[in-house]
């Protein structure tokens, strides 16, 4: 899917503008970095659902899901988290 197709509403472009003020290596409108912002978005949703998969004692759940997002973390190259 190409850039153009996304369209980013006006209050997500203000918190990216204002993220990349932030991040110096973030560029509001590089498709490399909205990959980057989306990628870390999986992950922080996988860690949602993970801690309440968690809570209700979803072993399988949990381990699944912490294998997908180890492999995104090494494949990231963010093996320090």
């Amino acid at each position: 899917m190409s850039l153009e197709v996304i369209e980013i509403p006006a209050a997500h472009r203000d918190l990216l503008n204002r993220l990349s003020e932030l991040i110096p290596d973030l560029e509001p409108d590089s498709p490399q970095s909205l990959q980057r912002i989306f990628g870390l978005g999986l992950i922080a949703l996988t860690m949602q659902i993970t801690n309440k998969a968690r809570a209700q004692d979803q072993t399988e759940l949990v381990a699944e899901l912490g294998d997908l997002a180890k492999s995104m973390v090494e494949a990231e190259g963010w093996t320090s988290l």
